[in-house]
């Protein structure tokens, strides 16, 4: 069984790197089976930049797509769940603006409890300041130490910090492994070569489905027998996805 994605129709998320020698580019991301459940407690944490830079007309996500594919991404792992081992909750940079409740993926009401979340939250005020919500996804992550906790950022990085260098320094000590997924297809310098942060770039130009598979990624990180998207088997890239 292969899961897959059909074409959203709507401005695509982004893309994991494909192999080298692929130069047909498919219409959709079909996405991997998400493999058996891991024998250790998950806790993946979606952390969503809703700025203008993202977000207004000429952004890198205008319509909000990567919302519907992150759902899309949850409930295909979740239909593989069935312990109440494996966790997630969304975050906002706008915290505690539009954040979720930490869920389990066997939850019964999981689309009730976190598609409120998916979406530009009501009452945010867009900012490009990452330092809070950084700070309040480390609370949640030290309430379950006996988890794998993962960390999956979702912006431009186009940052507002006061000084955006001591909000990367702390990503890269975030008490868990972290997946910046870099929705305008560039990393920041500062995360170059980091050893606890997995890179993924994305670009408006990328097929329908591709943000789904940089979640996908995420969350079937510790799951057994996983596999990725047909586009990214073999690919050899480090610390990036």
């Amino acid at each position: 069984m292969t899961p897959h994605l059909q074409p959203s129709g709507v401005l695509p998320g982004g893309i994991l790197p494909l192999r080298p020698e692929r130069t047909i580019r498919e219409p959709y991301v079909e996405l991997g089976w998400p493999g058996f459940e891991s024998k250790t407690p998950s806790l993946d944490l979606l952390l969503f930049d809703d700025s203008g830079s993202v977000t207004a007309p000429h952004g890198t996500d205008p319509v909000g797509n990567r919302f519907a594919e992150a759902w899309n991404a949850i409930r295909l792992v979740a239909e593989w769940t069935h312990t109440s081992r494996a966790k997630v909750a969304v975050l906002h940079f706008d915290h505690p603006v539009g954040a979720s409740e930490v869920t389990a993926l066997n939850h019964r009401r999981l689309e009730d409890l976190l598609r409120p979340s998916l979406a530009i939250p009501r009452g945010g005020l867009g900012t490009s300041d990452l330092l809070p919500s950084l700070e309040a996804a480390e609370i949640v992550a030290s309430e379950h130490p006996e988890h794998d906790v993962r960390l999956t950022v979702f912006s431009d990085f186009q940052l507002t910090d006061p000084d955006p260098r001591v909000a990367l320094t702390a990503l890269e000590a975030f008490p868990g492994a972290v997946h910046a997924v870099v929705l305008s297809g560039g990393a920041p310098r500062d995360l170059d070569g980091a050893a606890n942060v997995t890179v993924t770039p994305l670009r408006a130009s990328d097929p329908p489905g591709s943000f789904a598979a940089a979640i996908h990624r995420s969350l079937t990180t510790t799951r057994r027998g996983h596999r990725y998207s047909v586009l990214h088997r073999g690919t050899s890239t480090g610390r990036r996805p």
